[in-house]
């Protein structure tokens, strides 16, 4: 079912955040904070005020969880340099209590150092704590050890689940709460819960919700907080504006999905539409929005889910190895001028109608916010080309012609107060953003060749102006700066003076804007501009020091000039190179270690977990996705055996050590040839990630099992199992029409279905399945039909006689046919399904097993993890010849070619391999293959590398063998480094 895909979650999400869809389900209000953090986080209807400030929250969605910490200064820094001034996270719950009762607070884990560093940098944190979180994780974050307490439902007012909520909580908040803002950290607002099906912002339908509440308030939680989400959406503007007066608090996205989990890299369309829909925000009324993701990261280890390996890369602004996209940029232009006038945007009022004369042009949208600090008027052209408004405004004397480019949102800005002596009357030319510098004023607009440098300026007092400068116009109180755009690439100044105050306009077309960085000094910010991109800056004895970089698929930087408050100057770049992005790393011969020793007949397993019916991954502890299984059976005759056994995941059988069958668990059987006597089974088992149990409330322990679980039998011949095909669907008008069982059957009402679609239009709704089973072999007494989901409740009608009723999606279940008389014909099969949500139908494929009883296999034994992958013994050297028989560990050892200037993204290159794991000097990369489409290899953080010699261990699930692997860099990832200094007179 497309539920299990993204497009779910986004209609999901869609419905949820609107009331009038799901009623009393969902609002988009926030809980106000405490009266001792108010002074510090506060908000009205209008906007958010922190520290009593207007504060426009530019906040970019990334999982420390996803970052190595010796990386997190890196990728924070990064999100700062393009005006992020907050950053949205999650806590797995899986993440920091894998084990129950052991709690992992420490080195990649400290969620403490985390929000301490983000507070050192300036910046501000949301913070989701849970318990549930989706995120493309792993069980959607909940550990392995919850499926195994008894009568535990998630998400519910359940007493079990909660009790282990409120222990997890008690270890959690704390460290959340004690970062609050009223508290000297950075945390200015908490999210409980996590796309709820029942209850977002305010609501809270049940009695969980308001346990979640008192248990958080409890704890100390005194900034404001909210449930589950705010408008997450791809375009979370909509066509709509932003403004609600029965809203008491501001608007604001907490997923402003950009682009998706399931991409890799930049799209050439992603700048483009992402930039408009943040502009959309800007202009119609929106106070903030987090971007979902702004960094994406890794999956290391196992945290991946079932739809992603290693990379979470997510196509964002800030690639997963710290890269920065074209979206990154048009991101950086929106923040800057976003807090240039958050005291418009967050205290303003829609003053459209007061100004949707300015222009004649119907192909533009004219919209407005007017506050007591100014105004600002944006021109949407929604159109493919470029339009060029005449623009009438009074008291200006020259009519003003712009150029407004496809999908472009235009600001325009009047009547805002720089400072008490200089007004900004009008700004034709885009506005990048404004900078204070002590006295000075730096305004970036934005122009390209041949357009026009149109500002004008009030000033209160004597106005003076450079010698020359004939492009600035002084009538009386007037200042107009008219200009046009050079074509040379290079700063334009204007600049004029008015007591204390200076204003100085630095004019530069995009891509120099994009090259354009602030940093913030201890005494005053400074501007460097000509930099690809800016890292680590001080003053050092009178001098500025900075670190720079260029993509090396990019030509070098050129000049670079740095603006403070009294000037300006040449920086000098040192050492840029020309460096090659195409370094070879030569790996040294391979080692093989078996991992199939479990198979062996003699093996000793006395220590291993023990069962009398095979039980699923996890019951043993073990936190890996694999496991093997293991025990004996007798072979009356020669022949073909099946057997059947319920699970998920890839499943290996091995009799007596000798692999003898593959298949898919989820298939419910696997046949093989066994001779006559006694026999050792072994079946290793192993899966690509858990389900995140998007929307899922109830018991866990059935839902997604991994490994194999419950009755394991054997069955002489086979294969027994069979999927049923040739459905047809027919909509129904209520549920109480049910009893009166299914309608007949009429191809021209009927129509064809196939499982897995979406029969409801996205919508509420109820209908009809139906399809014929065909009659079985004389003798045969019992039929099992098995439904791994449907969506959401069922009830299965055989011969138009109800048999069955189930409720909810994504459990499996069976209905038993045992009348042979009804079994020796065509059976009509027919399945109700009632849908409450989104998507509906039937999910997965619909089986019937006809095997009748078979002898079960009891004395089940298990163990689960790969073995130790940094084992120093019961290596050899991998032979020429040797071919896959199950399981094997791989080992190499290489070093990395270090060249000065070169910050170079290595990644490992699984070709040839089946499904596995990735170890470098220790350090679990992940998973492979990515389900991406694509060959990126597995990122190798830069941190986890050694000078000198490095270990690569692989353990791979079908002994593939690693001739083809190679470690090679990314050159679209990869950057060359170089120094900046200059003297500050």
């Amino acid at each position: 079912m497309i539920k299990r895909f993204y497009l779910f979650l986004a209609v999901l999400v869609l419905l949820a955040c609107n009331a009038a869809v799901l009623g009393q389900t969902s609002n988009d209000h926030i809980f106000p904070a405490s009266a001792i953090a108010k002074p510090y986080i506060d908000f009205d209807s209008k906007g958010f005020l922190v520290n009593g400030k207007r504060t426009f929250l530019v906040s970019a969605g990334l999982e420390y969880a996803r970052v190595p910490h010796q990386l997190w200064y890196d990728r924070l820094l990064r999100l700062k340099r393009a005006g992020f001034n907050c950053v949205e996270i999650y806590t797995m719950w899986n993440f920091h209590e894998p084990l129950e009762g052991k709690f992992n607070f420490s080195g990649d884990h400290d969620l403490g150092a985390f929000l301490a560093l983000v507070k050192k940098m300036g910046m501000y944190a949301i913070v989701r704590v849970g318990p549930y979180y989706c995120a493309e994780w792993d069980n959607g974050g909940y550990p392995i050890w919850l499926k195994f307490k008894r009568g535990l439902r998630v998400r519910e007012d359940n007493a079990v689940f909660e009790e282990y909520v409120d222990r997890f909580f008690d270890k959690l908040l704390p460290i959340v709460f004690n970062n609050q803002i009223n508290k000297g950290g950075a945390v200015i607002m908490v999210q409980l819960e996590n796309e709820h099906p029942n209850g977002w912002g305010t609501i809270m339908p049940d009695n969980y919700f308001k346990r979640l509440q008192s248990k958080a308030l409890n704890l100390g939680l005194q900034v404001p907080y909210f449930f589950s989400g705010l408008h997450h959406s791809s375009d979370p503007a909509g066509d709509g504006k932003l403004d609600d007066s029965s809203r008491p608090n501001p608007w604001f996205s907490t997923e402003f999905w950009s682009v998706w989990y399931s991409q890799y890299g930049a799209k050439p369309a992603d700048a483009g539409v992402y930039d408009r829909r943040t502009w959309k925000i800007i202009a119609h009324g929106g106070n903030g929005y987090n971007y979902y993701m702004a960094h994406g990261g890794s999956n290391f280890g196992y945290t991946n889910n079932d739809e992603d390996a290693a990379s979470y890369d997510y196509g964002a602004a800030v690639g997963q190895a710290g890269d920065l996209r074209p979206l990154y940029y048009t991101f950086k232009r929106a923040a800057f001028f976003a807090h240039s006038f958050k005291e418009i945007l967050e205290n303003s009022i829609d003053a459209t109608a007061s100004i949707k004369n300015i222009t004649a042009d119907s192909g533009l949208k004219i919209t407005a916010r007017s506050s007591k600090a100014g105004d600002l008027v944006f021109l949407d052209n929604p159109g493919a080309t470029a339009l060029k408004p005449n623009l009438r405004v009074n008291d200006i004397n020259s009519n003003i012609r712009i150029s407004v480019r496809p999908g472009e949102i235009y600001p325009l800005v009047h009547n805002f107060n720089i400072n008490k002596a200089i007004t900004i009357d009008w700004a034709f030319t885009r506005i990048y953003g404004i900078i204070k510098q002590g006295n000075t004023t730096t305004i970036l607009v934005e122009a390209e060749q041949n357009e026009p440098v149109s500002l004008h300026f009030l000033a209160a007092g004597k106005i003076n102006v450079p010698q020359n400068s004939t492009e600035i116009k002084i009538t009386g109180n007037k200042v107009d700066v008219n200009g046009t755009m050079n074509g040379s690439g290079v700063a334009v100044e204007y600049s004029f003076t008015t007591g204390k105050q200076k204003i100085r306009v630095l004019a530069m077309n995009r891509t120099a804007l994009d090259k354009t960085w602030v940093a913030e000094m201890s005494s005053s910010n400074i501007i460097i501009s000509g930099v690809s991109y800016l890292g680590k800056a001080a003053f050092k004895n009178g001098k500025i020091l900075a670190d720079a970089e260029y993509p090396l698929t990019s030509k070098k930087d050129g000049p670079a000039m740095i603006y403070f408050e009294k000037g300006s100057a040449l920086l000098l770049n040192d050492n840029q190179r020309s460096v090659s992005a195409k370094a070879i790393v030569k790996l040294s011969s391979w080692e093989t270690k078996n991992a199939t020793d479990a198979a062996a007949s003699r093996y000793d397993d006395k220590k291993w977990f023990k069962s009398s019916s095979p039980l699923q991954m996890g019951a043993d502890g073990d936190l890996t996705p694999y496991v093997w299984y293991r025990t004996r059976f007798s072979a009356p005759t020669t022949e073909k055996y099946t057997m059947q056994v319920d699970g998920g995941g890839n499943g290996t059988v091995f009799i007596d050590g000798k692999r003898a069958a593959k298949w898919k668990i989820r298939d419910g059987e696997v046949s093989f040839d066994v001779k006559k006597g006694e026999h050792t089974l072994a079946v290793f088992t192993a899966h690509d990630g858990r389900d995140k149990l998007v929307a899922y409330l109830g018991a866990i322990n059935d839902v997604d099992q991994k490994g194999l679980s419950g009755d394991a039998t054997l069955k002489n011949g086979g294969p027994f199992i069979s999927t049923l095909a040739n459905w047809y669907f027919i909509k129904a008008a209520k549920v109480d029409k049910v009893k009166q069982g299914p309608p007949v059957f009429d191809t021209s009402q009927w129509k064809k279905y196939t499982i897995g679609a979406d029969a409801f239009d996205q919508k509420e709704g109820f209908g009809w399945f139906q399809t014929i089973i065909p009659a079985q072999r004389e003798g045969f007494t019992k039929l099992i039909l098995s439904f791994r989901s449907v969506d959401e409740n069922a009830t299965v009608f055989i011969n138009g006689k109800q048999i069955s009723h189930h409720e909810g999606w994504n459990t499996p279940f069976n209905v038993e046919v045992n009348d042979s008389a009804v079994l020796e014909k065509p059976m009509t099969l027919a399945v109700f399904i009632e849908n409450y949500s989104n998507e509906g139908g039937i999910d997965q494929p619909v089986r019937i097993n006809n095997s009748g009883d078979g002898v079960l296999l009891t004395g089940w034994k298990m163990r689960g993890g790969p073995g130790n992958p940094d084992e120093t013994t019961g290596w050899a050297k991998l032979a020429k010849n040797r071919l896959p028989d199950g399981p094997q560990f791989y080992r190499s050892q290489f070093t990395i070619p270090a060249v000065k200037g070169q910050h170079l993204i290595w990644r490992v290159h699984t070709n040839g391999l089946s499904h596995g794991s990735v170890w470098i000097n220790g350090y679990n990369l992940g998973r492979y293959p990515e389900k991406i489409g694509n060959d990126i290899g597995i990122y190798v953080p830069e941190c986890w590398l050694k000078q000198g010699i490095n270990k690569l261990v692989i353990y791979d699930e079908d002994g593939e063998r690693p001739d083809n692997v190679r470690i090679l860099s990314e050159q679209a990832a990869g950057r060359a480094t170089y120094k900046l200094a200059g003297n500050i007179n």
